[in-house]
């Protein structure tokens, strides 16, 4: 390929493994804290006299729409639905201050690149498929690496399967300028989705350093789920 072309398409799969790994760590901050978020709402709640369950009741399409619970409560169980009613934020999910942040559906260049990784995939299989291993140890590596490949493949991220054709020596897919395209798009729709991610009330409380700033972000969860106002304490 032109040196140009070779250059771009280095730069796009460095940046698009680079926003992949962002994108895993802040997801995991964002989920790993909603038990924090919940119980220092809840210890919030309790403090100020604010019946959450009372709340949740008196809005529950609120709750509905900003938490997608199931609308059909019809088919839940009692039980279900009062567990729902009483505890919705379990991972805070709501986002702050909701913005236009886009959402691609799948492309008919998602699907050309996806039908190009299945057959590096495929060939990437060939190698390292456990049936392949002469003995125990090779095989739980093939096992593994085979593993990889496979997720990799489900979750488009293709970058790992030219990671691993180059280390099997395998030809890499030529259609350049379409996986830079792909790739191209790839990291809008990252950035969309840390973007996102970094919005949500779990990701907030995560950034908070103090427990004022915890107790206005709980401040803002309240109104903007229930319009429900707290008054600033006096200082």
């Amino acid at each position: 390929m032109p040196t140009s072309t070779q250059f771009r398409w280095k730069r796009s799969l460095n940046g698009l493994r680079f926003l992949h790994e962002e994108h895993t760590i802040i997801c995991e901050v964002a989920k790993s804290s909603g038990p924090e978020f919940q119980e220092y709402y809840e210890k919030f709640c309790a403090e100020h006299g604010i019946d959450i369950a009372e709340l949740n009741a008196k809005h529950a399409e609120r709750v509905r729409e900003m938490y997608g619970v199931e609308k059909n409560l019809g088919q839940l169980s009692d039980e279900q639905i009062e567990e729902q009613k009483a505890s919705p934020v379990e991972e805070a999910a709501v986002i702050k201050f909701q913005g236009s942040v886009g959402e691609e559906g799948e492309t008919a260049v998602d699907k050309e690149m996806h039908e190009t990784f299945t057959r590096l995939f495929k060939a990437i299989a060939t190698h390292v498929h456990p049936d392949k291993a002469r003995d125990d140890f090779t095989r739980d590596l093939f096992e593994e690496a085979f593993k990889e490949a496979k997720q990799a493949l489900d979750k488009q991220q293709y970058f790992k399967l030219l990671e691993m054709a180059e280390e099997l020596d395998i030809e890499l897919p030529k259609n350049y300028n379409e996986q830079i395209s792909w790739m191209e798009t790839e990291q809008k729709r990252l950035r969309n989705s840390i973007q996102k991610a970094t919005q949500t009330y779990n990701y907030l409380f995560y950034d908070c350093d103090s427990d004022d700033r915890r107790d206005n972000l709980i401040r803002s969860f309240l109104q903007q789920l229930f319009g429900f106002e707290v008054p600033q304490k006096n200082t």
